[in-house]
């Protein structure tokens, strides 16, 4: 059944605002080169007051791009492997953000494991696509595929899986959060 276009819409609002949020501490500078370029999902609703609400068996794929900077290279001009492994972990958020609730995943929990399998180099200038997909989600844990492939190739340039685990923000982490994103828009 096809996805009604509102629930798309307010999905790529809210993983454009999560994106935003990257632009400071830790990465800022990398994340302010990521591009929401798709969101795939099945089984979400309207909720009312702009809000969605996942079925169950609901997925969700959210695909990013990139290009790799200098900012990105380690000293043989390639995309560092820590570069990666966060671009994993920054971008695997959105696919939970698609799939969040009222009365959870209101933030994009905290992570407890991730895997990077580095399969080959991605040099300056190399345009990336970072796909995430939700292999399982529930109440209280996720776990996530993203692909890091270089764009115009198709080729594998890291493999991850992230687990997560969902936590419940505190009113004060809410409102500390609700007006950094008011700033955003």
């Amino acid at each position: 059944m096809p996805v009604d276009p509102a629930v798309l819409t307010i999905l790529r609002d809210r993983c454009e605002r999560v994106l935003n949020m990257g632009h400071h501490g830790f990465g800022a500078e990398q994340a302010k080169r990521c591009r929401l370029a798709d969101i795939e999902v099945e089984g979400v609703k309207l909720a009312g007051d702009g809000e969605t609400v996942p079925e169950r068996g609901a997925t969700a794929t959210t695909t990013v791009e990139l290009e790799v900077d200098e900012s990105c290279c380690n000293i043989s001009g390639n995309a560092h492997g820590g570069f990666l492994a966060w671009l994993i972990d920054h971008c695997s958020s959105l696919s939970i953000f698609c799939l969040s609730a009222p009365d959870r995943w209101t933030t994009s929990g905290v992570s407890t494991n991730i895997n990077t399998f580095y399969i080959s180099a991605a040099p300056l200038g190399t345009p990336l696509r970072v796909v995430s997909k939700i292999i399982q989600i529930g109440k209280s844990s996720a776990t996530l595929e993203v692909r890091v492939e270089n764009r115009d190739t198709n080729k594998l340039v890291a493999l991850g899986t992230h687990v997560k685990q969902d936590v419940k923000r505190s009113p004060e982490a809410t409102a500390r959060i609700g007006k950094h994103l008011s700033s955003k828009l």
